[in-house]
């Protein structure tokens, strides 16, 4: 068989799952990366040309097939590969790269179950759905592409007869267990901010989008879902290297939690609204970060989201990784 027909029969989704713990999730199978490990960093998914693998941390920002996996991990050349997967010679296996366990009480499988169902129905809505339209035309105003909504599994439906769009969280050191949903209602109500959004019942929310996270060596703490997705869009987009995580709209008792992730970081940077409530957070992670608040432009305050949608979040993003004394 030729490489193109390897690529695209070969069962890239057996062999990886030999390698490392994957995690269904949509139209991916996400886990730790079987090269560089991590948490959840490793995408697969199947496309018309075959299973196709990358890597947000150890890769090019690029798919690759069959062929490339074998000769990135048994360290052979192009023909060996090709020869291995073609021919009579078995790729060996290799021990599994294991995430480590989380160390907080989550909701119990029953809810999991459920809410797994719930997030693949309203995330495969959110794309193909007919009737989904006002969540796309709503993520799509505020500039946050369809590889968005996948990478975070969003999702859109009704709650309570109001339209939302589903937003979940994971646990901290997995992609296989939600621990939250929330739900950012986009009717006419939601103007209210009071009115804007609600959690799932039985829902245990303790950091937004650390499965995104690709081990950057900078880290931004931020408030709002939509933030953290901001930015990681366009860390992505530019070559930033930032991970942006969120505690969504305060930070409660997560402390601990906080301190914990921002240990896997040489620079920590804070952004709230306000320069009072950065320092607060700041003071309670036990290492240096930076304090950042939402700037203000004409008046108007700007978050990450506005500022994306305004075309200026990548060029303040660059001036606040060139300065370690923020104000």
């Amino acid at each position: 068989m030729d490489a193109q027909t390897i690529n695209q029969s070969y069962d890239l989704l057996a062999l990886a799952m030999g390698d490392t713990k994957l995690k269904r999730s949509g139209a991916f199978y996400i886990g730790a990366c079987p090269f560089c490990g991590g948490r959840d960093r490793f995408n697969l998914k199947q496309t018309p040309e075959g299973w196709r693998w990358f890597c947000r941390k150890c890769g090019d920002d690029k798919y690759h097939g069959a062929i490339d996996y074998i000769m990135r991990r048994d360290h052979l050349d192009f023909k060996q590969a090709l020869e291995s997967l073609g021919g009579s010679v078995e790729p060996r296996p290799r021990e599994m790269v294991k995430p480590q366990l989380p160390a907080i009480t989550l909701p119990d499988q029953s809810w999991q179950s459920q809410q797994w169902r719930e997030v693949e129905r309203v995330s495969k809505d959110l794309i193909e759905s007919p009737q989904a339209h006002p969540g796309r035309d709503y993520l799509l105003s505020r500039f946050l592409d369809r590889a968005t909504w996948e990478i975070y599994l969003l999702g859109f439906g009704y709650v309570f007869n109001r339209p939302a769009i589903f937003i979940p969280w994971w646990d901290v050191d997995t992609f296989e267990t939600i621990t939250a949903i929330k739900y950012r209602f986009i009717d006419d109500q939601a103007r209210d901010p009071k009115h804007r959004y609600m959690m799932a019942a039985g829902s245990v929310p303790i950091l937004f989008g650390l499965h995104a996270a690709a081990g950057h060596d900078v880290l931004i703490f931020i408030e709002g879902e939509i933030n953290a997705m901001s930015i990681t869009r366009t860390s992505d987009h530019y070559g930033l290297k930032i991970d942006a995580l969120s505690f969504g709209s305060q930070s409660g008792s997560r402390e601990k939690i906080l301190q914990r992730v921002a240990q896997d970081y040489k620079r920590v940077i804070i952004w709230a609204d306000d320069a009072e409530r950065s320092q607060v957070i700041q003071s309670s992670l036990a290492r240096s970060a930076d304090a950042l608040c939402s700037p203000v432009i004409d008046g108007v305050k700007y978050d990450a989201n506005a500022l994306l949608q305004k075309g200026l979040l990548s060029e303040f993003l660059r001036e606040t990784m060139k300065d370690s004394r923020i104000p």
